[in-house]
Protein backbone atom coordinates (compact mmCIF):
# COMPACT_ATOMS: atom_id res chain seq x y z
CA UNK A 1 0.00 0.00 0.00
CA UNK A 2 1.60 3.26 -1.16
CA UNK A 3 0.36 6.84 -0.77
CA UNK A 4 1.67 9.89 -2.61
CA UNK A 5 4.81 11.51 -1.17
CA UNK A 6 4.41 13.65 1.96
CA UNK A 7 0.96 12.19 2.47
CA UNK A 8 -1.79 14.59 3.47
CA UNK A 9 -4.57 13.60 5.86
CA UNK A 10 -6.82 12.21 3.14
CA UNK A 11 -4.13 10.00 1.60
CA UNK A 12 -2.89 8.74 4.97
CA UNK A 13 -6.39 8.07 6.33
CA UNK A 14 -7.38 6.17 3.20
CA UNK A 15 -4.14 4.18 3.29
CA UNK A 16 -4.69 3.15 6.91
CA UNK A 17 -8.33 2.30 6.22
CA UNK A 18 -7.70 0.16 3.13
CA UNK A 19 -4.86 -1.59 4.98
CA UNK A 20 -7.27 -2.46 7.79
CA UNK A 21 -9.97 -3.59 5.37
CA UNK A 22 -7.62 -5.89 3.44
CA UNK A 23 -6.18 -7.34 6.64
CA UNK A 24 -9.65 -8.14 7.90
CA UNK A 25 -10.21 -9.92 4.60
CA UNK A 26 -7.16 -12.09 5.34
CA UNK A 27 -4.37 -10.31 3.45
CA UNK A 28 -0.99 -9.12 4.71
CA UNK A 29 -0.46 -5.42 4.00
CA UNK A 30 2.31 -2.86 4.59
CA UNK A 31 1.58 0.88 4.35
CA UNK A 32 4.38 3.02 2.88
CA UNK A 33 4.29 6.83 2.78
CA UNK A 34 7.17 8.18 0.61
CA UNK A 35 8.88 11.11 2.38
CA UNK A 36 6.65 10.51 5.40
CA UNK A 37 3.47 12.43 6.17
CA UNK A 38 2.79 16.16 6.26
CA UNK A 39 2.96 18.18 9.47
CA UNK A 40 -0.85 18.61 9.68
CA UNK A 41 -1.18 14.81 9.69
CA UNK A 42 1.31 14.46 12.53
CA UNK A 43 -0.54 17.14 14.47
CA UNK A 44 -3.93 15.49 13.87
CA UNK A 45 -2.61 12.09 15.01
CA UNK A 46 -1.05 13.53 18.16
CA UNK A 47 -4.14 15.53 19.14
CA UNK A 48 -6.39 12.51 18.67
CA UNK A 49 -3.99 9.99 20.29
CA UNK A 50 -3.73 7.93 17.10
CA UNK A 51 -0.59 5.87 16.56
CA UNK A 52 1.40 6.74 13.43
CA UNK A 53 1.94 3.75 11.13
CA UNK A 54 5.26 4.23 9.36
CA UNK A 55 7.19 2.05 6.94
CA UNK A 56 10.06 3.31 4.81
CA UNK A 57 10.31 0.47 2.30
CA UNK A 58 8.20 -2.03 0.39
CA UNK A 59 8.58 -5.78 0.60
CA UNK A 60 10.27 -6.75 -2.68
CA UNK A 61 8.37 -10.06 -2.58
CA UNK A 62 5.01 -8.30 -2.74
CA UNK A 63 2.93 -9.43 -5.71
CA UNK A 64 0.53 -6.48 -5.69
CA UNK A 65 1.01 -2.73 -5.16
CA UNK A 66 -2.01 -0.69 -4.07
CA UNK A 67 -1.72 3.01 -4.88
CA UNK A 68 -3.80 5.37 -2.76
CA UNK A 69 -4.43 8.98 -3.86
CA UNK A 70 -1.77 8.58 -6.56
CA UNK A 71 -2.75 9.84 -10.02
CA UNK A 72 0.74 9.76 -11.62
CA UNK A 73 3.83 7.68 -10.89
CA UNK A 74 5.81 10.86 -10.18
CA UNK A 75 3.97 11.05 -6.85
CA UNK A 76 5.69 7.96 -5.45
CA UNK A 77 9.27 9.13 -6.09
CA UNK A 78 11.88 6.39 -5.87
CA UNK A 79 9.19 3.69 -5.62
CA UNK A 80 8.35 4.12 -9.31
CA UNK A 81 10.58 1.20 -10.32
CA UNK A 82 9.06 -1.01 -7.61
CA UNK A 83 5.53 -0.16 -8.77
CA UNK A 84 6.26 -0.81 -12.45
CA UNK A 85 7.08 -4.43 -11.72
CA UNK A 86 3.89 -5.25 -9.82
CA UNK A 87 0.25 -5.89 -10.45
CA UNK A 88 -1.46 -2.60 -9.64
CA UNK A 89 -4.59 -1.57 -7.78
CA UNK A 90 -5.43 2.14 -7.75
CA UNK A 91 -7.84 3.84 -5.35
CA UNK A 92 -8.33 7.52 -6.13
CA UNK A 93 -10.73 10.41 -6.61
CA UNK A 94 -8.59 11.84 -9.45
CA UNK A 95 -8.38 10.73 -13.04
CA UNK A 96 -5.13 8.77 -13.36
CA UNK A 97 -2.30 9.38 -15.84
CA UNK A 98 0.57 7.13 -17.03
CA UNK A 99 -0.69 4.33 -14.73
CA UNK A 100 -2.26 1.16 -16.11
CA UNK A 101 -3.85 -0.62 -13.15
CA UNK A 102 -5.09 -4.19 -13.13
CA UNK A 103 -7.92 -2.99 -10.89
CA UNK A 104 -9.09 0.60 -10.41
CA UNK A 105 -11.49 2.04 -7.86
CA UNK A 106 -11.75 5.61 -9.14
CA UNK A 107 -14.55 8.08 -8.51
CA UNK A 108 -13.81 11.68 -9.59
CA UNK A 109 -17.15 12.77 -8.14
CA UNK A 110 -16.04 11.77 -4.63
CA UNK A 111 -14.70 14.53 -2.42
CA UNK A 112 -11.81 12.41 -1.17
CA UNK A 113 -10.16 9.01 -1.10
CA UNK A 114 -11.32 8.73 2.51
CA UNK A 115 -14.92 8.92 1.30
CA UNK A 116 -14.24 6.12 -1.20
CA UNK A 117 -12.64 4.01 1.56
CA UNK A 118 -15.64 4.51 3.86
CA UNK A 119 -18.03 3.49 1.08
CA UNK A 120 -15.93 0.38 0.36
CA UNK A 121 -16.24 -0.66 4.02
CA UNK A 122 -20.01 -0.20 3.78
CA UNK A 123 -20.15 -2.10 0.49
CA UNK A 124 -18.54 -5.24 1.96
CA UNK A 125 -20.50 -4.97 5.22
CA UNK A 126 -17.53 -4.36 7.54
CA UNK A 127 -17.26 -1.53 10.06
CA UNK A 128 -13.82 0.11 10.48
CA UNK A 129 -12.33 0.43 13.94
CA UNK A 130 -13.27 3.56 15.88
CA UNK A 131 -9.74 4.93 15.38
CA UNK A 132 -9.84 4.35 11.62
CA UNK A 133 -13.32 5.89 11.42
CA UNK A 134 -11.95 8.98 13.17
CA UNK A 135 -9.11 9.17 10.64
CA UNK A 136 -11.52 8.86 7.73
CA UNK A 137 -13.67 11.68 9.11
CA UNK A 138 -10.57 13.87 9.21
CA UNK A 139 -9.64 12.86 5.66
CA UNK A 140 -13.10 13.67 4.33
CA UNK A 141 -13.24 17.05 6.07
CA UNK A 142 -9.72 17.91 4.94
CA UNK A 143 -10.14 17.16 1.23
CA UNK A 144 -13.73 18.36 0.91
CA UNK A 145 -12.87 21.88 2.13
CA UNK A 146 -14.80 21.29 5.37
CA UNK A 147 -17.70 19.85 3.30
CA UNK A 148 -17.89 22.81 0.91
CA UNK A 149 -17.55 20.30 -1.97
CA UNK A 150 -19.67 17.57 -0.37
CA UNK A 151 -22.21 15.44 -2.23
CA UNK A 152 -25.09 13.37 -0.76
CA UNK A 153 -22.88 10.28 -0.33
CA UNK A 154 -20.35 12.37 1.58
CA UNK A 155 -22.87 13.16 4.31
CA UNK A 156 -24.06 9.54 4.40
CA UNK A 157 -20.50 8.29 4.86
CA UNK A 158 -19.75 10.96 7.45
CA UNK A 159 -22.85 10.17 9.53
CA UNK A 160 -21.95 6.46 9.47
CA UNK A 161 -18.35 7.13 10.53
CA UNK A 162 -19.44 9.48 13.32
CA UNK A 163 -21.67 6.77 14.77
CA UNK A 164 -18.83 4.23 14.67
CA UNK A 165 -16.13 6.52 16.07
CA UNK A 166 -18.33 8.11 18.78
CA UNK A 167 -16.08 11.15 18.42
CA UNK A 168 -17.09 14.65 19.46
CA UNK A 169 -17.39 16.31 16.05
CA UNK A 170 -16.52 19.82 17.22
CA UNK A 171 -13.43 18.56 19.08
CA UNK A 172 -12.27 16.66 16.01
CA UNK A 173 -12.69 19.73 13.79
CA UNK A 174 -10.72 21.78 16.34
CA UNK A 175 -7.92 19.19 16.25
CA UNK A 176 -7.47 19.89 12.53
CA UNK A 177 -6.52 23.52 13.14
CA UNK A 178 -2.75 23.80 13.19
CA UNK A 179 -0.40 26.74 13.54
CA UNK A 180 1.69 27.32 10.43
CA UNK A 181 5.39 26.69 11.12
CA UNK A 182 8.00 29.40 10.71
CA UNK A 183 9.59 27.63 7.73
CA UNK A 184 6.24 27.41 5.93
CA UNK A 185 5.46 31.07 6.65
CA UNK A 186 8.92 32.01 5.36
CA UNK A 187 8.39 29.98 2.18
CA UNK A 188 5.08 31.77 1.59
CA UNK A 189 6.65 35.19 2.05
CA UNK A 190 9.62 34.39 -0.23
CA UNK A 191 7.26 33.02 -2.84
CA UNK A 192 5.11 36.14 -2.75
CA UNK A 193 8.20 38.33 -3.12
CA UNK A 194 9.26 36.35 -6.21
CA UNK A 195 5.79 36.30 -7.73
CA UNK A 196 5.20 37.53 -11.27
CA UNK A 197 1.64 38.60 -12.09
CA UNK A 198 0.02 38.60 -15.54
CA UNK A 199 -3.40 39.88 -16.55
CA UNK A 200 -5.84 38.43 -19.07
CA UNK A 201 -8.87 40.73 -19.08
CA UNK A 202 -10.02 40.52 -15.44
CA UNK A 203 -8.14 37.28 -14.71
CA UNK A 204 -4.88 37.30 -12.76
CA UNK A 205 -2.27 34.63 -13.50
CA UNK A 206 0.48 34.36 -10.88
CA UNK A 207 3.80 32.50 -11.16
CA UNK A 208 6.39 31.88 -8.45
CA UNK A 209 9.04 29.46 -7.19
CA UNK A 210 10.09 28.14 -3.79
CA UNK A 211 12.15 25.25 -2.44
CA UNK A 212 9.34 23.73 -0.35
CA UNK A 213 5.66 24.16 0.59
CA UNK A 214 4.62 24.65 -3.02
CA UNK A 215 0.96 23.80 -2.39
CA UNK A 216 0.80 26.07 0.64
CA UNK A 217 2.16 28.98 -1.41
CA UNK A 218 -0.24 28.27 -4.30
CA UNK A 219 -3.21 28.31 -1.89
CA UNK A 220 -1.93 31.57 -0.39
CA UNK A 221 -1.67 33.11 -3.86
CA UNK A 222 -5.30 32.19 -4.57
CA UNK A 223 -6.43 33.77 -1.31
CA UNK A 224 -4.44 36.89 -2.25
CA UNK A 225 -6.53 37.28 -5.42
CA UNK A 226 -4.84 35.20 -8.12
CA UNK A 227 -7.13 33.23 -10.44
CA UNK A 228 -4.37 30.87 -11.52
CA UNK A 229 -1.43 30.14 -9.21
CA UNK A 230 1.54 28.17 -10.58
CA UNK A 231 4.46 27.35 -8.27
CA UNK A 232 7.61 25.51 -9.35
CA UNK A 233 10.49 24.06 -7.33
CA UNK A 234 13.78 22.19 -7.86
CA UNK A 235 14.56 18.90 -6.11
CA UNK A 236 17.92 17.35 -7.05
CA UNK A 237 17.37 15.92 -10.56
CA UNK A 238 13.67 16.77 -10.60
CA UNK A 239 11.59 19.89 -11.19
CA UNK A 240 8.05 20.01 -9.78
CA UNK A 241 5.14 22.35 -10.30
CA UNK A 242 1.76 22.63 -8.60
CA UNK A 243 -1.22 24.59 -9.81
CA UNK A 244 -4.40 25.94 -8.27
CA UNK A 245 -7.22 27.83 -9.97
CA UNK A 246 -10.18 29.87 -8.76
CA UNK A 247 -13.88 29.44 -9.51
CA UNK A 248 -13.60 32.21 -12.11
CA UNK A 249 -11.69 29.80 -14.37
CA UNK A 250 -14.27 27.02 -14.15
CA UNK A 251 -15.43 26.10 -17.64
CA UNK A 252 -12.50 27.96 -19.19
CA UNK A 253 -9.55 25.85 -18.07
CA UNK A 254 -8.85 22.41 -16.67
CA UNK A 255 -5.54 22.24 -14.84
CA UNK A 256 -5.55 18.47 -15.36
CA UNK A 257 -5.52 19.06 -19.13
CA UNK A 258 -2.94 21.85 -18.91
CA UNK A 259 -0.57 19.79 -16.78
CA UNK A 260 -1.03 16.71 -18.98
CA UNK A 261 0.02 18.78 -22.00
CA UNK A 262 3.06 20.13 -20.13
CA UNK A 263 3.97 16.59 -19.06
CA UNK A 264 4.02 15.50 -22.70
CA UNK A 265 6.05 18.55 -23.77
CA UNK A 266 8.71 18.12 -21.05
CA UNK A 267 8.55 14.30 -21.01
CA UNK A 268 7.33 14.37 -17.43
CA UNK A 269 4.35 13.14 -15.45
CA UNK A 270 1.40 15.30 -14.50
CA UNK A 271 -2.31 15.46 -13.83
CA UNK A 272 -4.91 16.09 -11.16
CA UNK A 273 -8.26 17.88 -10.93
CA UNK A 274 -9.71 20.72 -12.98
CA UNK A 275 -8.78 23.16 -10.20
CA UNK A 276 -5.69 21.49 -8.68
CA UNK A 277 -2.87 19.62 -10.38
CA UNK A 278 0.80 18.65 -10.12
CA UNK A 279 3.66 18.01 -12.53
CA UNK A 280 7.05 16.33 -12.18
CA UNK A 281 9.88 16.47 -14.72
CA UNK A 282 12.96 14.36 -14.01
CA UNK A 283 15.47 16.65 -15.71
CA UNK A 284 17.47 19.79 -15.00
CA UNK A 285 15.13 22.52 -16.26
CA UNK A 286 15.13 26.10 -15.08
CA UNK A 287 11.95 26.61 -13.06
CA UNK A 288 11.07 29.77 -14.98
CA UNK A 289 11.34 27.92 -18.27
CA UNK A 290 8.65 25.60 -16.95
CA UNK A 291 6.49 28.38 -15.52
CA UNK A 292 6.61 30.53 -18.64
CA UNK A 293 5.81 27.54 -20.85
CA UNK A 294 2.79 26.93 -18.62
CA UNK A 295 1.76 30.56 -19.11
CA UNK A 296 2.14 30.16 -22.88
CA UNK A 297 -0.09 27.06 -22.88
CA UNK A 298 -2.64 28.89 -20.71
CA UNK A 299 -2.73 31.73 -23.26
CA UNK A 300 -3.31 29.21 -26.04
CA UNK A 301 -6.14 27.53 -24.13
CA UNK A 302 -8.03 30.76 -23.40
CA UNK A 303 -7.17 32.31 -26.76
CA UNK A 304 -5.80 35.55 -25.33
CA UNK A 305 -2.41 37.09 -24.60
CA UNK A 306 -1.37 37.79 -21.02
CA UNK A 307 0.10 41.17 -20.06
CA UNK A 308 2.54 41.37 -17.19
CA UNK A 309 1.52 43.61 -14.29
CA UNK A 310 4.58 45.65 -13.31
CA UNK A 311 3.20 47.93 -10.58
Amino acid sequence: MITHRSADLDAYACGVAIKELLERLGLSVTLVTPEGVSQPVKSFLARNSIKYLENESCDPESAIAVLVDVSTLSQVNELRDFVRGKRLVVIDHHEIHNIKPDLAVIDPSATSCSEIAALLFKEVGIEPSAETAKLLIGGILSDSGRLSRARDLTFEALAWLLRISRVDYQELVSSMITEVTFSERMARVKGLLRMRVYRVDELLVCLSNVNAYESSLADTMLRAGCDLALVASEHDEEVRMVGRSSKRLQGMLSLADLFSELAQYFNGEGGGHATAAALSVRARIDVWTLLLKALERFESMVGKKAVRVMD
